[in-house]
C-alpha cells in the first residue's frame, strides 16, 4: 500500500470496496486486482508502477442479490425477517481465501488450540518419560540384572 502518497492510498482503499477498512504496515493486495499495464519489467520481477491502483475485483452486483424490501411491514428499525437482517449487514469482499472476515472467532479458535497443542505436548513429554523408564527396565531384566541398577548377587558358600 502507498502509505507514503495519501492520493494514491486513498484512491486503493476507495477501489478495495470495504467499509471500515484501515490498512496496516504489513497489508497487501494480490497482484491478480491489477491490470497487466500497471507492472513494470524489470528484470525477473514485476514491480507495479508508480501510479498504479487495483482495479480489478469481482464484486457481486447488490441488485441482483439482494431484493428489495418492503417498508409497510416492518417495525421502524427493525428487519422484519432474519433475511432482511442479513441484508442489512454491511458486505465484505472476500475473493481470496485470505481475506478473513470473522477475526475475533478465528483468534479465539487459534487460542484454543494452542492451549490444546500445549496440553498434547505436555501429555507426549510425560509418556515419553514412561517409556523411557519401562525401556531401562527391560534393559535391565534382558540383561540378567547385570545393569547400574542391579543387586549383587550373594556368593554361594560350599
Amino acid at each position: 500500500f502507498p502509505f507514503s502518497r495519501p492520493e494514491l492510498l486513498k484512491e486503493w482503499v476507495l477501489n478495495i470496496g470495504r467499509a471500515g477498512f484501515k490498512p496496516k504496515q504489513h497489508t497487501v493486495i494480490c497482484s491478480e486486482h491489477f491490470r497487466p499495464e500497471c507492472f513494470s519489467a524489470f528484470g525477473n520481477r514485476k514491480n507495479l508502477k508508480h501510479n498504479a491502483v487495483p482495479t480489478v475485483f469481482a464484486f457481486q452486483d447488490s441488485t441482483q442479490v439482494l431484493p428489495q424490501r418492503s417498508e409497510a411491514a416492518e417495525a421502524p428499525g427493525w428487519p422484519a425477517s432474519p433475511a432482511e437482517l442479513k441484508r442489512a449487514l454491511p458486505m465484505q469482499a472476500s475473493d481470496h481465501s485470505y481475506a478473513l472476515l470473522d477475526l475475533d472467532a478465528l483468534k479465539k479458535k487459534l487460542f484454543f488450540t494452542l492451549k490444546e497443542n500445549e496440553k498434547l505436548r505436555k501429555r507426549l513429554k510425560a509418556q515419553r518419560l514412561v517409556m523411557q523408564r519401562m525401556s531401562s527396565r527391560l534393559r535391565t531384566h534382558r540383561g540378567g540384572q547385570q545393569g547400574p541398577q542391579a543387586r549383587p548377587r550373594p556368593k554361594q558358600q560350599s
